[in-house]
């Protein structure tokens, strides 16, 4: 028997009622764009984590400032950096990890960046750059929370 779904055009064969029926998330190779987020403990910040970055946590430390910290396994020790509102780059950079990979080094820096608009959300990309061709890869968003300073 052949089910379809939607309006794709893709087809799916039944199995068994334990197994989950949804078809798997394509993603293009080396962005995630479902980040893990760690469940933040009591007094803890949320850390993120991808392929080549973990344990990354962003504290506000001023208005429209904040610190990152993290581990990141990048070419060179290279992150790069930018804060983003969906429309306009408002911040970009990068930071040198304390090794580059196959280790992994620990990174800390500070950006800042404000909203050109106030409906927007603010979003911090870590990503790095390919060797090959420049372009950026495993890319990590992060929502800036609008909290006050601690």
């Amino acid at each position: 028997m052949l089910l379809l779904q939607g309006c794709t055009g893709q087809s799916q064969t039944p199995t068994d009622a334990t197994e989950p029926t949804n078809p798997p998330v394509a993603q293009e190779p080396g962005n995630n764009l479902n980040p893990q987020e760690q469940p933040a403990q009591p007094g803890s910040a949320k850390t993120y984590e991808n392929e080549v970055f973990k344990g990354v946590t962003v504290e506000k430390v001023q208005d429209h400032t904040y610190r990152v910290k993290g581990q990141a396994k990048v070419s060179e020790g290279v992150v790069n950096y930018s804060v983003e509102d969906g429309h306009n780059i408002l911040a970009s950079g990068s930071a040198t990890a304390s090794k580059g990979a196959p280790e992994w080094g620990d990174f800390e820096f500070t950006v800042t960046a404000q909203k050109a608009e106030p409906n927007t959300t603010l979003i911090l990309f870590l990503s790095e750059k390919s060797a090959k061709d420049g372009s950026s890869q495993n890319g990590l968003p992060i929502v800036l929370e609008e909290s006050q300073p601690n």
